[in-house]
């Protein structure tokens, strides 16, 4: 009787073991995952920065040519205005 419940402990031992690895490995799958999914939200980031620093330069620029814009019409209005006075 005494090797039966001896038996009994030993195999649940084993059987609680073999689960245990089990969840390692899914824990390990699951780190992998994650890691997986932060490098892609990073890279998602890294993207949208490099966005806004592109809108952001190119927002610069079309208020440069605005201004270029403004200052030609300014002289072709003088210009115009110099010659309605004659």
């Amino acid at each position: 009787m005494k090797r039966v419940l001896a038996l009994i402990c030993v195999l649940g031992l084993l059987m609680v073991l073999v689960s245990a690895c089990a969840t390692t490995q899914e824990i390990e799958k699951l780190q992998a995952q994650t890691n997986e999914a932060l490098a892609k939200a990073q890279n998602a980031v890294d993207q949208a920065n490099a966005a806004a620093k592109a809108a952001e330069d190119s927002a610069i620029r079309a208020e440069k040519a605005a201004d270029r814009a403004e200052a030609m019409a300014d002289k072709c209005e003088q210009s115009f205005m110099k010659g309605m006075k004659k």
